[in-house]
């Protein structure tokens, strides 16, 4: 028998690589560059990392958040990917069986990758082709869930965005809501119910509200960054102008909102059960 202690570790350091993982896709993806191919690089130098360096938390430490070769800083913002996935591994495996734990660990994942890209670049991959596997998911492994509650998930979650976003769209004859956003609370309530769906959209909402304002007084503007021109015609919404939006007066600035739907959702996988007892009580 393996002590639990052990299995509790091994899924921390597991959900560790996950981040690690995680932290790489949000830095390739949106520059077009392959998640596979080259090694991992410095950004600073692009010389490949040894093996040792790769090993997640340690080597940030060990290094003490800089490059070995150049000396060039390490954002600490991989760090906390990696302790944040780390810790969400290790909670799910505490309490959830097995493949639960699993399949919520997955889409953990998912809702970071979604909302840091996001957040860097404001554009995001529709998420529309995943929605099955997490019907799937949601059948067969989420007993609390099941086929009903996902399918009536999927419609809570993908038909009140878009009416919101079609009256937004009359009343101020502007997009406010765009078609990734909309895919992402689709994709929760398909994953974790009706209740999940409503939770996810009302609770970004509230965090968007109070988040956004933060970063306007903290005086946040997007940055002008420009995407590789095969990965803006993929996932930038039509219209998107990062110059023209970092011009924008201090209230009028687009703030990205799968970042707080994603943290909503990803709030809701972790304490789903105490969410729904505290709400429906029994």
């Amino acid at each position: 028998m393996v002590p639990a202690e052990l299995d509790a570790l091994l899924a921390f350091v597991l959900g560790a690589c996950c981040g690690s993982f995680v932290g790489l896709i949000a830095y390739r993806l949106p520059r077009g560059i392959s998640i596979v191919t080259p090694r991992s690089f410095c950004a600073a130098c692009h010389r490949p990392l040894p093996g040792w360096a790769n090993v997640p938390l340690v080597s940030y430490l060990l290094l003490r958040g800089r490059c070995g070769a150049c000396r060039a800083p390490i954002g600490f913002r991989a760090f906390l990917i990696e302790l944040t996935l780390a810790t969400i591994a290790l909670y799910l495996y505490l309490h959830f069986p097995l493949p639960d734990a699993i399949a919520r660990l997955v889409f953990c994942a998912l809702l970071l990758v979604v909302g840091l890209i996001d957040f860097d670049w404001r554009v995001m991959p529709d998420v529309w082709p995943l929605i099955p596997l997490a019907m799937l998911a949601a059948w067969w492994i989420l007993p609390e869930v099941g086929w009903r509650d996902s399918a009536l998930g999927l419609v809570v979650g993908g038909g009140l965005p878009i009416a919101v976003a079609a009256a937004y769209k009359l009343l101020r004859r502007e997009t406010g809501l765009a078609a990734a956003d909309i895919s992402l609370a689709a994709l929760s309530g398909a994953f974790l119910g009706w209740f999940g769906a409503l939770f996810t959209i009302c609770g970004g909402a509230l965090i968007g509200v109070i988040g956004g304002l933060a970063l306007a007084l903290d005086g946040w503007r997007p940055a002008e960054q420009h995407l590789p021109q095969p990965v803006a015609e993929a996932y930038a919404p039509e219209g998107l102008d990062l110059a023209r939006e970092s011009r924008r007066p201090l209230m009028r600035t687009a703030v990205p909102f799968a970042p707080f739907l994603a943290l909503a959702a990803g709030v809701y996988a972790l304490f789903q059960p105490q969410l729904v007892q505290w709400y429906f009580g029994g």
